[in-house]
């Protein structure tokens, strides 16, 4: 376990500084012994350290794919990029593969991933439910893969579990939903699943009841979207925790369904 509170209390902690503790954390496969006292100090910071992050983790490309969310509608939204390499498409129904060593834990969640079909540049005009409706191409039924670099996220507190990219892991995508914009969100009946049992089936829980409640905040935090963007905003029923090595799904009953094997 990284333990490094006794240097971090002996220095001025900076958003690097953070980012180069997680990725550490991401590269010896150890977790993060992170206090709350010596992480960032702003939501500001935090995404400094995201981004930190992905430079050295991933370069200069421009993340294409994002999770954005809130527990509640008090709270304001956050977000975080998916690193390209955790990111699948279940193909033909057949499940993506991780390898479990890229893992310190495993959590998974039903989500629904919108995919931007033309672009919306960045403007000072919050744009409208009815032109961010028009710019989305198509809906995926997805599969959110939780991991986190921190010790205990609990302990370590909201800014680090925001520095942490929310406790991402990766992302699973299946096929585009056919008529999506007919769907009645709120009747579907949605199961997660992990090694042929099913943990958990509810019905129309969309995220903050609004599957695009979080895409306004988006637009303006990320400073708009291009064509091919894909932004998933939330778990369904909940997360849950899974013992690796595992075989994961989660399905949207009538409508589509993703699979994984961590291994």
């Amino acid at each position: 376990m990284l333990t490094d509170t006794h240097t971090l209390a002996t220095s001025m902690p900076s958003p690097n500084y953070h980012a180069a503790l997680l990725v550490q954390a991401y590269k010896s496969h150890r977790p993060l012994d992170a206090s709350p006292e010596y992480g960032p100090t702003s939501a500001q910071a935090a995404y400094a350290v995201q981004r930190g992050i992905w430079r050295e983790m991933v370069g200069d490309v421009r993340p294409a794919v994002w999770k954005a969310g809130a527990p509640n509608r008090q709270t304001e939204p956050t977000a975080a990029a998916v690193f390209p390499q955790r990111v699948a498409h279940c193909v033909a129904g057949h499940p993506a593969r991780f390898s479990a060593d890229d893992f310190l834990t495993l959590g998974i969640e039903a989500e629904i991933a919108l995919r931007f079909g033309r672009d919306l540049p960045a403007r000072a005009e919050p744009y409208r439910r009815d032109e961010i409706l028009a710019a989305i191409a198509s809906a995926h039924v997805a599969l959110e893969l939780v991991d986190t670099r921190l010790a205990d996220p609990d302990a370590a507190g909201p800014l680090w579990r925001l520095a942490d990219s929310l406790l991402n892991g990766g992302l699973v995508i299946g096929a585009a939903i056919p008529n999506w914009r007919a769907l009645n969100f709120s009747g579907l009946s949605v199961r997660v699943q992990a090694n042929g049992m099913c943990l958990a089936e509810t019905i129309g829980r969309q995220p903050l009841d609004d599957l695009f409640y979080c895409l306004p905040w988006w637009l303006a935090h990320n400073g708009g979207a291009k064509a091919g963007d894909i932004v998933t905003t939330g778990a369904w029923n909940g997360m849950f925790p899974v013992n690796l090595p595992a075989e994961v799904g989660v399905e949207f009953v009538g409508v589509g369904s993703v699979r994984a094997r961590i291994e």
